[in-house]
């Protein structure tokens, strides 16, 4: 099973469970940017506190395998939890911030394998992209802004940075950056 067909498994689980969640990561970019292979699914699980045990039960019950304490540990410190499905990694992000919050009401949906998903917006997929600034996050951001043009709301993104990092962080510098170079 490849990346975008766990993608869509883990989708299907949790819509059955009635749990708010959105793919993110290279696949839900793959919808606005550029397409591009991956090796891992980014699920973002729109739950916190009490009910983010039932979302990793539902998970755990489709195959995830994750160390339930490490899992509880990192989601307590970070907001995310990291396990694995078929040998592919699977990265969960969990409420923990205001802009995930966010993020859960402008979700997309998507087609995939000819099942219907949600993944991440694009300028969700822009800040997050720009908050975790690995190469392979800033590689894809170029296209995307340029493939998207005025049709992506730049600013929005910037207020999203803004409100997680500041004003003065190296990563809204970027964005300006990034931005003014495309126009």
């Amino acid at each position: 099973m490849d990346a975008t067909e766990a993608a869509v498994h883990f989708a299907r689980a949790l819509q059955g469970a009635g749990i708010p969640h959105a793919i993110g990561g290279a696949i839900a970019y793959g919808f606005f940017g550029a397409a591009r292979g991956t090796h891992d699914v980014d699920l973002n699980v729109f739950t916190a506190g009490e009910t983010a045990p039932e979302a990793l039960r539902v998970l755990i019950a489709a195959g995830l395998s994750i160390d339930l304490d490490e899992a509880s540990t990192s989601a307590r410190e970070r907001g995310d939890a990291r396990g694995r499905f078929q040998g592919l990694p699977v990265v969960l992000f969990l409420s923990s911030i205001p802009v995930h919050e966010r993020a859960a009401r402008r979700l997309r949906r998507v087609t995939l394998h000819g099942v219907p998903i949600d993944v991440l917006a694009p300028e969700d997929t822009a800040v997050f992209k720009m908050l975790f600034f690995r190469g392979k996050d800033l590689v894809d951001v170029e296209p995307l802004l340029a493939l998207m043009g005025t049709s992506l709301d730049r600013a929005s993104v910037r207020r999203e940075l803004v409100e997680v990092v500041g004003e003065d962080d190296y990563r809204v510098r970027k964005w300006d950056e990034l931005v003014q170079a495309l126009g």
